[in-house]
């Protein structure tokens, strides 16, 4: 059936927009579960449809969504045609006893796909009805609903334990509150509302603590920053000029949960672990709301690619789980669906599900925190920071980096046109970091009279570089008779005060597997990954014993001039030879 749905709209969306086919496919499926009777589609006919609706705010959608089609494709005889197919294979499902929820599922699933909005995947919708479902509830929400397909398969769940869950959906697009309000009366909802509402704006009071659930799928790639107001109650423990939309969302989630509430928020990575919101990350953990966060895996949407994070808030847990949160991380269970996105696999919906359950530790999967543990992270709900990977070494250490290096930003990047051939200076960027090696040969140059040549950004020998901000983490070690560079912000000057650390072991530390783990643990971001000064600055390092760490310090370092020496000269051989040789050729 969604085979033979998606070859329709195939053929269909070569001369129809996107948009009014699906609203056309739910109006001609909400009539054939209306009037089944076989006849060819009119306006006239569904305009029937809509005089015999029956409830104030089904009538009133559907007038709207009957408003915003444009009837006059139906003149096109090969658009009518295939409209007319599509309307047989509605009818054929209906009378072989399939029931309008889940016709209305498919089409919905099909909008999806072909990018007329993006509704929560499949298989995370199914995970957090597997885990909020065994709850007891009498009012739920689902918060930027879309077309209300999550709150909806929550809903039915629900009803198992409790027929009379009323049900609240909030949408900002008028289109989509409409299109929901269909849907809802699909699923026979004998209580509740499709509202359209902007969450950033600031809530009534009375709305404080209404619902037993909330879900909430945060709009993907419309997070921006927003002007604090000191007026939203949402806020109040809040102390920045700015804020990211993200995180009103999620305040309004917490606002508006009763005290006893449990909820499930679906947000991008930089969520997690953002400077700005510090202060509400640890106001949630203060306050023990925090149950869980479920690291998924990249591209489960169509058109976002970014990593998601499922936050699982509840207000009342469970004696046995107070002051403690469960760390998940699936980001590796999932398989190719299509050329853009991928799915859950079953095994790690299990995983989840029986982690969360038993607040279980897996090695390389889950950890269980306590309240001390993610403080010393700076608040951090990033699973990574806290879940012990299966090839990592634990070692006992209160030794930072902050003890024994100093640690520099590298200057602004200059205009291009500071940037001349003759410049006498090189001013280094990420791409002249190759094979843990500075490459100067493609370097960009500047003039040493230049603002970015101040002495703190100089690299001298010894010096340790790694990329501050990029998409893949590099690191290289200033060699001995280097010649003059400088750094760009790009990039982080590490320097090692050799009385307290040999620069060379920390090097091999910083590219050995757990170096990479714990690195890449205190990086924020999702595509650009940002390593800050702070975050280096509380990086935990091994403490060896000092003068043995000199001894192994300068061996590593002579081992490594010996390697690139040699190198130098078998590559110089090798091409001497090999121009030697095709030289040879030319004489025949």
């Amino acid at each position: 059936m969604q085979q033979r749905i998606e070859e329709i709209w195939r053929e269909l969306k070569r001369k129809v927009p996107l948009e009014q086919i699906f609203y056309l496919s739910l109006v001609l499926a909400f009539c054939q579960n209306q009037r089944k009777e076989k006849g060819k589609i009119t306006q006239a006919g569904v305009k029937e449809v809509l005089e015999r609706i029956q409830g104030y705010n089904l009538r009133v959608a559907f007038t709207r969504i009957f408003q915003f089609i444009r009837w006059e494709i139906l003149d096109d005889k090969d658009i009518e045609e295939m409209f007319q197919i599509e309307v047989s294979l509605f009818r054929e499902y209906l009378e072989k006893g399939g029931k309008l929820s889940e016709l209305f599922q498919m089409i919905f699933a099909q909008a999806g796909k072909w990018d007329v909005y993006a509704p929560t995947p499949t298989e995370v919708r199914k995970l957090i009805v597997d885990i909020l479902g065994f709850y007891k509830a009498h009012r739920i929400a689902d918060f930027c609903c879309g077309g209300a397909g999550l709150g909806l398969e929550l809903w039915k769940r629900l009803t198992i334990r409790n027929k009379e869950v009323s049900f609240h959906g909030e949408e900002l697009n008028r289109n989509l509150c409409d299109a929901a309000q269909l849907y809802f009366s699909a699923y026979e909802v004998p209580d509740g509302e499709i509202e359209e509402r902007d969450i950033l704006t600031i809530p009534d009071t009375a709305e404080s603590q209404s619902y037993d659930i909330i879900v909430l799928d945060i709009p993907r790639g419309q997070n921006v920053t927003e002007v604090y107001d000191e007026k939203d109650p949402r806020l109040l423990c809040f102390n920045k000029k700015n804020i990211y939309s993200d995180w009103i969302f999620i305040q309004d989630v917490l606002y508006r949960l009763k005290k006893t509430g449990t909820a499930a928020v679906l947000v991008t990575p930089g969520a997690l672990t953002r400077v700005n919101e510090e202060i509400l990350r640890e106001q949630i953990v203060v306050n023990d709301w925090l149950e869980a966060v479920i690291t998924l895996p990249e591209n489960l949407y169509s058109k976002y690619y970014a990593g998601t994070e499922l936050l699982i808030f509840n207000k009342d847990k469970e004696s046995s789980r107070k002051g403690k949160v469960i760390f998940i991380d699936i980001s590796k269970e999932f398989k190719r669906q299509g050329r853009r996105t991928v799915e859950i696999t079953e095994v790690g919906l299990l995983q989840v599900r029986e982690i969360f359950v038993h607040s279980w530790e897996v090695k390389g999967v889950s950890a269980v925190c306590s309240r001390e543990q993610i403080q010393k992270n700076q608040y951090s709900f990033k699973p990574s920071q806290y879940i012990q990977q299966e090839d990592e070494w634990e070692f006992v250490s209160e030794l930072v980096l902050e003890d024994i290096a100093q640690i520099t930003r590298g200057a602004q990047v200059p205009k291009r046109a500071d940037v001349v051939e003759d410049g006498d200076v090189y001013f280094l960027n990420i791409k002249d970091i190759q094979e843990k090696r500075i490459q100067y040969e493609g370097a960009d140059k500047v003039r040493s009279t230049n603002s970015v040549c101040k002495g703190k950004y100089r690299i001298q020998k010894d010096d340790i570089l790694i990329t501050s901000k990029g998409t893949a983490l590099k690191l290289a070690i200033v060699e001995d008779y280097s010649p003059e560079a400088y750094i760009s912000g790009n990039l982080t000057l590490i320097r090692v005060n050799p009385e307290k650390y040999h620069p060379y072991v920390l090097f091999e530390y910083l590219n050995s597997r757990q170096g990479q783990i714990s690195l890449e643990r205190i990086q924020s971001g999702t595509t650009i990954r940002i390593l800050s000064n702070a975050s280096l600055q509380k990086l935990k390092i091994p403490e060896y014993h000092l003068e043995k760490m000199r001894e192994i310090g300068k061996e590593l370092k002579e081992n490594q001039t010996v390697f690139y020496r040699e190198k130098y000269m078998l590559e110089k051989q090798y091409e001497n030879k090999r121009k030697h040789l095709l030289k040879e050729l030319e004489v025949l």
